[in-house]
C-alpha cells in the first residue's frame, strides 16, 4: 500500500452533536462515579443542613460545592460542541478525505491537512455511524465510516492496538 487506500467521507451535523454526547457522557459522568458518589452525599449533606435550620456559610459553601460538577459537564459540552460543530460549520462540503496508509493516515479538508502516525491515536471508540479517533484524553477526531469500506476498516482496526479499540 504505497500510495495508501483514499476514502472520501461526509459529515453530518447529526453525527457531530452525537459524539459530542457520547464524550461528555462516557468521560464526564460514566467514567468519574467517585466523582458523582461525592456530589450525591454533598447534596445529601445540604438537604440535611437546610432541613435542620441551618443558615449559615456552610450552606453556602456546600452549595457551591455542589454546582461545581454540573458546570464542569457544561462546560465540557459547550467546550467541545463549539470546537467540533464549529470546525463542521466552517466546511463548506461538509466533506474529508482520508487517506490509511502502513506508516499512518492523512485527513484532508477544506479547513487543511494533518497526516498522523498510528502511535498519536491512543483510543478509538467505533460507533455505528462514527468511529472516534483519539489523540488524547479528551482530544478526538471523527471518522464518518459509512462509506469506508470494510477492508479498510479491517486495515484501521490492525493497525490500532486492542488496548485503544472500545465499542461505545
Amino acid at each position: 500500500m504505497a500510495d495508501g487506500r483514499r476514502t472520501s467521507v461526509t459529515y453530518t451535523r447529526e453525527m457531530l452533536e452525537s459524539a459530542v454526547k457520547a464524550f461528555v457522557w462516557r468521560r464526564g459522568i460514566a467514567e468519574q462515579k467517585g466523582l458523582w458518589s461525592v456530589e450525591a452525599v454533598m447534596i445529601a449533606a445540604l438537604a440535611w443542613l437546610l432541613w435542620s435550620g441551618e443558615r449559615g456559610w456552610p450552606i453556602g459553601v456546600i452549595g457551591v460545592v455542589v454546582l461545581l460538577p454540573p458546570c464542569l459537564i457544561v462546560g465540557m459540552w459547550v467546550a467541545h460542541y463549539r470546537n467540533t460543530v464549529g470546525k463542521f460549520r466552517r466546511m463548506p462540503s461538509r466533506q474529508a478525505d482520508f487517506v490509511f496508509r502502513d506508516d499512518g493516515f492523512e485527513v484532508i479538508s477544506e479547513l487543511g491537512e494533518a497526516r498522523l502516525p498510528w502511535s498519536t491515536i491512543t483510543e478509538i471508540w467505533e460507533r455505528p455511524d462514527c468511529w472516534m479517533l483519539f489523540t488524547g484524553p479528551n482530544q478526538f477526531m471523527t471518522l464518518p465510516i459509512g462509506t469506508v469500506m470494510e477492508t479498510d476498516r479491517e486495515f484501521l482496526r490492525s493497525r490500532l492496538s486492542s488496548a485503544a479499540r472500545r465499542k461505545s
